[in-house]
């Protein structure tokens, strides 16, 4: 009989709170050790200017962006740190018990947090979603969480902004070199030091009383685009690297 690892953290309550406290350590740790080196080079069209003023800066009184939601892959994840100010974006993770060392992780890093799913409180966490839209926070979603399939928009994310009347803006990151996970979202683990891309896609905005069908539409426009991002953010290094690019 194959006996996993993961069986026998959950036969031992203690073992499993130690065990998922040291994964957000290494989370928590790892991440603000590894973005602090990365040079990090943006594109986005003139229309989501507003959406990003002094979204880098830590000042938060400085910040004047508009807010928004921000559309991004579950592999992805590795640049929530670069949006800033921390303190002003919210993100919605699922009550997984992968999704509770997330959020851990991300809360002591200084992010705000929801928690919920499609599959397990996603009324509760669409609920402070919207509390945290109306105080002016930006919001965050993985679109093809919390389980996939990898790079699959899912439709909660148009419902989500047509509840909190925010646009959404389409956020692809991608580094010149990294390791990818073995996991179901190809999680992508940047290297030290390594150049990586911000790209950010047109506003999408969605009306108040879209049918279903509408909904759907507009699911499948976020699609293509974040699928043509995620092209054009792999190809980047390939052609930085024929040109000599260095950030």
């Amino acid at each position: 009989m194959k006996i996993r690892l993961r069986d026998i953290f959950l036969k031992y309550p203690l073992l499993d709170r130690f065990r998922r406290s040291v994964l957000v350590g290494v989370c928590k740790n790892g991440t603000l050790f590894s973005t602090s080196t990365y040079p990090v080079t943006a594109f986005y069209p003139p229309e989501t200017r507003p959406y990003l003023d002094n979204i880098w800066q830590e000042n938060q009184a400085a910040d004047h962006s508009k807010p928004a939601i921000f559309a991004i892959y579950h592999g992805r994840m590795v640049g929530l740190p670069g949006l800033r100010p921390k303190s002003k974006l919210t993100i919605l993770i699922s009550n997984s018990r992968d999704g509770e060392i997330i959020a851990r992780a991300l809360k002591e890093i200084g992010f705000s947090t929801a928690r919920g799913s499609p599959a397990h409180g996603g009324v509760r966490g669409a609920l402070e979603m919207k509390t945290a839209a109306k105080a002016e926070s930006r919001l965050a979603m993985m679109v093809d969480g919390p389980r996939g399939p990898r790079y699959e928009v899912k439709p909660g994310l148009v419902r989500l902004a047509e509840i909190t009347g925010l646009p959404i803006i389409p956020f692809v990151t991608h580094t010149r070199q990294n390791y990818w996970m073995d996991s179901w979202d190809n999680f992508m683990a940047p290297f030290w030091c390594t150049p990586m891309l911000y790209i950010f896609g047109h506003p999408i905005d969605i009306p108040k009383g879209i049918s279903a069908e509408e909904s759907d539409s507009l699911t499948r426009l976020l699609q293509t685009r974040m699928d043509k991002m995620r092209e054009m953010a792999a190809s980047f290094f390939e052609g930085a690297e024929r040109h000599n690019y260095k950030p």
